[in-house]
């Protein structure tokens, strides 16, 4: 009699942890699910469609001629979301600013808004302080520069070096008297020019961002712009969303039922072989 509670034990032990395993398991095809979905949400990132490529920075001749990266980034809580976006928009009217992305995201007291600006490289400066100056909280603010001088230079030497060999080539090519020079010499010039094109293009993006720059706004709300009412009451829909919670952790309890019966013989297996083993010693 002694035995019992150790087999009940042994029961109750097998069954807690192939519960344990099913917890496990169904954790783990959960964070497989989640990880998959975040990898198929888009990032959001600023529109570069008028930039040349994705970077969402500009690029501007300073005082002493460098290519100079630089962006502004401000973060404000404001009482009305929709009022502050149409003062912001007297702002761009003054500055000449140009809105390049919207996003919208939320509703009620868990909305913000993020725009993107770029607005011509001189106005930058005074546009971000009256950016600022807007009604309500700033509580982040930013400037940020990359000096890609070195960049730029390397760029408009290497495209120079090319151009002097490509006319070396050319008068390679008009003395070339056998089909085989002209051929050899013709190929070495398309790649030439081809690696040509190539600098030529990059430059051209860092001539053609020096008149703009762009920053970042983001608008939420604040305590006082907090609605008490943030949305209508639904009854009927409480009640139904009560019903789908019901109706899930019931259908996870069967699941669990269901799980727990396939991995019965893994648990019934050992404990038939316990009594028997214990039965058998207690007969001798």
């Amino acid at each position: 009699m002694k035995k019992v509670p150790f087999i009940i034990l042994v029961i109750l032990g097998s069954l807690l942890a192939v519960f344990l395993l099913i917890q496990l398991f169904s954790w783990f095809i959960y964070s497989e699910k989640q990880a998959k979905v975040e990898y198929m949400q888009p990032e959001f990132t600023i529109d570069s469609s008028s930039m040349g490529r994705g970077s969402g920075d500009a690029l501007y001749n300073n005082e002493e001629g460098s290519k100079v990266q630089k962006t502004g980034t401000v973060t404000m809580l404001v009482r009305n979301i929709d009022d502050t976006v149409d003062s912001m928009e007297s702002v761009n009217s003054k500055y000449s600013g140009q809105v390049t992305n919207i996003y919208d995201y939320g509703r009620g007291n868990e909305r913000f808004v993020q725009i993107t600006v770029k607005v011509p490289v001189e106005n930058f400066e005074t546009y971000y302080e009256e950016l600022r100056g807007l009604d309500g909280e700033v509580t982040y603010a930013n400037i940020g520069t990359n000096d890609l001088t070195e960049q730029y230079i390397d760029i408009t030497s290497r495209l120079e070096n090319l151009k002097q060999v490509e006319a070396q080539l050319v008068e390679i090519l008009k003395n070339a008297s056998s089909v085989q020079d002209i051929l050899a010499v013709q190929k070495e010039l398309n790649t030439v020019r081809g690696d040509i094109e190539s600098y030529e293009a990059q430059k051209r993006y860092f001539d053609s961002q020096t008149d703009y720059a762009y920053i970042s706004i983001t608008f939420s709300i604040d305590k006082e712009g907090l609605n008490i009412s943030d949305e209508p009451w639904k009854p009927l829909g409480e009640f139904r969303a009560a019903l789908n919670a019901l109706v899930s952790v019931l259908r996870g309890l069967v699941n669990a039922g269901i799980w727990l019966l396939v991995f019965s013989p893994v648990v019934l297996i050992p404990v038939g072989i316990v009594i028997f083993v214990t039965k058998k010693k207690q007969v001798k």
